[in-house]
């Protein structure tokens, strides 16, 4: 029974460290990592990897050391925002027309991981989704 409650106890701690900010860099660090072209590696939706779903367009990010960044699309429909780096809860914060759209929760030279942040009007209980990035 003590086993049980240990393995229990391991796998909800473990599901929780998911959810911590990795973001731990100083700002000139995180510019210097961040300020580059990102593609998309694979998405993960409820500790699940999956593909893209049919319909959703592919896309790249390119961060500027001025704070804005680029969504660039494959059918050429891109857009601008602003990023922001909190280094007291250790993310990025992107945003797009004042409206925070997603956060970067883990930073290093090979890896991005971006999560997307739920609106006011969003639907409860929307599935958490991280979006993982490799360097191009």
């Amino acid at each position: 029974m003590k086993r049980t409650l240990i393995v229990i106890g391991l796998i909800i701690g473990m599901n929780l460290t998911c959810f911590a900010q990795e973001v731990t860099l100083s700002e000139s660090e995180l510019e210097n990592v961040l300020c580059k072209q990102w593609d998309i590696e694979y998405a993960m939706m409820n500790g699940m990897k999956i593909g893209q779903m049919p319909g959703a367009a592919d896309f790249d990010i390119k961060f500027k050391s001025d704070g804005e960044y680029d969504l660039i699309r494959e059918d050429g429909e891109n857009e601008s925002g602003i990023w922001t780096y909190d280094s007291e809860k250790k993310y990025v914060e992107l945003s797009i027309k004042d409206k925070v759209t997603s956060r970067i929760k883990s930073l290093d030279t090979n890896k991005l991981i971006l999560t997307l942040v739920s609106g006011k009007n969003d639907p409860p209980g929307l599935p958490s989704v991280e979006v993982h990035f490799k360097p191009i």
